[in-house]
């Protein structure tokens, strides 16, 4: 079975590349479940400047900001020039976002636009439906095949093997390596590690953002930053403000951590936001009431498979977009809602690379590229997820990074863990979602990106 290309991952960035793909034949591999897609939980908003008091200037300005000094610029002004272009696309193609746009931590602007709190779920259906001419395979990719370093197709878990030159991994992150987490359990790199094996480079694996207001029931359900935006905020027991609710995402996760060890539960209060535009946080507040219990939870991994802003990778046929991706658009912390805006934007360009062959094989430049040796075998999942939140949590340290490489075991996605560790441990310094207690300050010596090669 042959085809032009093979796009493995259906969220919003995968969809939005087949969508855009005109010319060429195209296979969508992925479960067959839709709540297996991070897109479906996403549900804040899309950040994009369309509101005539913005432009693409300040939100460039405000995504810097929050970087910390590690974002690629060229891959910043490619985010926020073309975020209206592919909205408006969206738009014309007959999505519906709320009117008008709503303020969250780190814009200086209203710029994110919703569909309440289910931004993601009504946009998943939405190209579930548009893309249903295309051809699917519900089942998960294993393996890319690669000859003389470039692709030649992609072996499924039915045992399956699709002949293709050209894949699009589309796989999302590795945020669920950790117990308390607000993504769906199969959310754990293995699309990524899918990618190293055949030979593409990863950086910036140390950087996960943790949302700081993901509450404490079963399961646990994010409570989106729109909340905060619309008046909700941080309180302790008692009522009293912890924090400013509109902190950027790791100085409020710090905080909420640090309090929850010091002092005590820590809450977001929604008694002042007009609910009704929340659905999700209304059945909570059902459940729970008005002040709701919550602490930070692994939210976004920043770091992945490598690209140009293109979405192309260091092998040859092989494409990266979304949250397994690596653009450099982030750098060391993410601006609220530059999420999805970057599955849109990177899966169009990508779309249009693989069409085009617009882009040539990049070169990446590192501080220093570390190298991890894989191994055949299983990982015990359960296991990792203890590691994981025992010692590469909100804040680590040089003690408890070598207590999780000790820990860890060796096959499947431990290789992909023990890269997250090793790049923890060479980042002597904390800045954006990597905070070291031993190294508390920001150090200029690490003002450049950690490759990886998995061998």
């Amino acid at each position: 079975m042959k085809y032009d290309v093979v796009i493995i991952g259906a969220g919003i960035s995968g969809l939005w590349a087949a969508l855009n793909i005109k010319k060429l034949r195209v296979l969508i591999v992925a479960p067959k479940s839709e709540e297996a897609s991070n897109t479906y939980w996403a549900q804040g908003g899309i950040a994009a400047a369309m509101d005539v008091q913005d432009n693409p200037i300040m939100h460039y300005e405000d995504t810097l900001k929050v970087g910390r000094g590690l974002n690629d610029k060229r891959a910043v002004i490619v985010l926020t020039h073309y975020a209206p272009v592919v909205m408006n696309m969206l738009i014309r193609m007959g999505f519906k976002f709320n009117p008008y746009p709503h303020l969250e931590a780190g814009h200086t602007i209203p710029r994110v636009w919703n569909v309440g709190d289910e931004t993601g779920k009504k946009l998943l259906e939405f190209l579930i439906d548009k893309t249903g001419y295309l051809d699917r395979e519900f089942c998960k990719a294993v393996k890319l095949e690669t000859y003389k370093g470039k692709v030649v197709g992609v072996w499924l878990e039915n045992g399956k093997f699709i002949e293709s030159d050209k894949v699009i991994l589309a796989t999302g992150g590795y945020a669920a390596l950790w117990k308390r987490t607000s993504n769906p359990p199969s959310s754990i790199g293995e699309g990524i590690l899918i990618g190293a094996k055949a030979g593409a480079l990863l950086s910036d694996l140390e950087f996960v953002q943790f949302h700081p207001t993901v509450s404490l029931t079963e399961p646990p359900i994010l409570l989106t930053e729109a909340l905060r935006g619309a008046g909700a905020k941080v309180v302790d027991e008692s009522g009293r403000e912890v924090a400013n609710p509109l902190l950027p995402r790791d100085e409020l996760s710090r905080i909420i951590y640090n309090y929850r060890k010091k002092y005590g539960e820590v809450f977001l209060d929604i008694s002042k936001v007009d609910i009704q535009k929340f659905p999700m946080a209304r059945k909570l507040k059902e459940r729970v009431g008005e002040k709701i219990p919550i602490s930070p939870a692994a939210h976004y991994s920043i770091g992945g498979i490598k690209t140009n802003v293109w979405g192309r990778t260091s092998v040859e046929g092989l494409w990266a977009v979304g949250e397994c991706s690596n653009t450099g658009v982030h750098g060391a912390n993410r601006l609220a809602s530059n999420s999805l805006i970057e599955g849109l934007v990177f899966g169009y360009r990508a779309a249009l690379d693989v069409e085009n062959d617009i882009s040539e094989k990049p070169e990446f430049r590192f501080l220093n590229i570390l190298e991890v040796e894989s191994a055949e075998g299983e990982c015990d999942i359960g296991s990792i997820r203890d590691i994981m939140d025992d010692h590469v949590s909100v804040i680590r340290d040089e003690e408890g990074l070598k207590e999780a490489l000790r820990r860890i075991g060796r096959g499947g996605v431990c290789d992909l863990v023990k890269a997250i560790v090793l790049a923890a441990l060479y980042r002597k310094e904390s800045r954006g979602v990597h905070y070291r207690a031993d190294h508390p300050f920001e150090n200029d010596e690490y003002l450049g990106n950690i490759g990886i090669r998995i061998v």
